[in-house]
């Protein structure tokens, strides 16, 4: 998902967004808006330019269902096949927002890992929330996810998908607790050496 996916700004009432394209689609003209179910999710834009939290979109249907759903989904596949560093994965926990699954009183469903460990359950996308059964979902982000997790309970993300991974309690609160220009420095990294295809594109009509 790093090599041929396509970002695009889009601006609307409620701000400016970059959009994360599904790879398999394409436009057929110059100016054809992507159909709601091809944008993987959206990056929120801030006036000074700066790129918020990736938020994944509900409405997702990947083209290929065997393709990552998401951005974390994506570096979850490559940290289980030694293709990326800790510290990429880092970053993206920091930067995304993701799904806890939750009870009817909106505490954290808390499972067994396959070996056993206590774990509440996170999916980083609609496709992932589709494979388990919960009474609900509650949209977070790393700050809110280390607040609610107890002591001695890890997260499990994305059970039954193809890169279902358990991160520690600890690797989480450090990755929250990373120093600011520990991060700006991994981020100018990922910057110079990433392989991201962005196409401009402005609406027709200003929408």
């Amino acid at each position: 998902m790093t090599d041929s996916t396509a970002g695009r700004p889009e601006h609307s009432a409620l701000g400016n967004w970059f959009l994360l394209m599904d790879p398999a689609w394409s436009p057929r003209h110059e100016n054809e808006p992507p159909p709601l179910e091809a944008v993987v999710g959206v990056w929120p834009l801030a006036d000074d330019g700066g790129v918020g939290k990736f938020r994944p979109n509900p409405d997702h249907v990947p083209a290929d269902s065997g393709a990552p759903s998401d951005p974390l989904d994506a570096v979850f596949r490559l940290v289980s096949q030694g293709r990326a560093e800790t510290e990429q994965l880092r970053l993206m926990l920091r930067d995304s927002l993701f799904d806890i699954a939750v009870n009817g009183d909106g505490r954290p469903l808390v499972t067994l890992s396959p070996d056993d460990v206590p774990c509440v359950v996170v999916a980083t996308g609609e496709a992932q929330r589709r494979r388990v059964s919960s009474p609900q979902w509650r949209r977070i982000d790393l700050d809110d996810l280390v607040v609610l997790l107890a002591d001695g309970v890890d997260v499990l993300f994305n059970p039954g998908g193809p890169a279902a991974l358990r991160l520690t309690g600890d690797f989480l609160r450090e990755t929250l607790v990373m120093a600011g220009d520990e991060v700006a420095d991994l981020h100018a990294r990922g910057r110079r050496a990433a392989e991201l295809r962005v196409v401009r594109w402005e609406p027709e009509n200003g929408g």
